[in-house]
């Protein structure tokens, strides 16, 4: 299923790379293409090139915020003018802040159990 999305994915950005040459214009909902491929490209890796795997995954996010807020702000931008836009993009920019909110929900959590943790250890080591 992994190697499928990684073709399909990577057949996705030739086909945007062409369009993009013909029409002059990249669009941000196209990255989401690529975003599938270096998932998978990030699946594959794992067991192999754990570090790869991460450093392909860290990317693979950074593309996602990058691409998904500026379809999202775009879009919520024309709605609120009144002029036309895309409901995907649309619903892009409402997945990339939920996306954010629970990346930054579980990043407080480690937070929290390691600070709680170090601070059960101190207590232990005082005893």
């Amino acid at each position: 299923m992994t190697q499928g999305a990684l073709v399909v994915g990577s057949i996705g950005v030739l086909i945007n790379v062409v369009d993009a040459i013909g029409t002059g214009r990249l669009e941000p909902h196209d990255a989401f293409v690529a975003l599938v491929a270096l998932g998978a490209g990030g699946e594959l890796l794992k067991e192999r090139r754990p570090t790869a795997a991460k450093a392909l995954q860290a990317v693979t996010s950074v593309l996602l915020v990058v691409a998904g807020s500026v379809a999202g702000v775009r879009a919520w931008g024309a709605l609120f003018r009144g002029t036309t836009y895309d409901w995907v993009d649309l619903a892009l920019g409402v997945l990339v802040v939920l996306y954010v909110g629970v990346g930054a929900a579980q990043l407080l959590g480690r937070l929290s159990q390691g600070a709680a943790r170090s601070r059960l250890s101190a207590g232990t080591l005082s005893d």
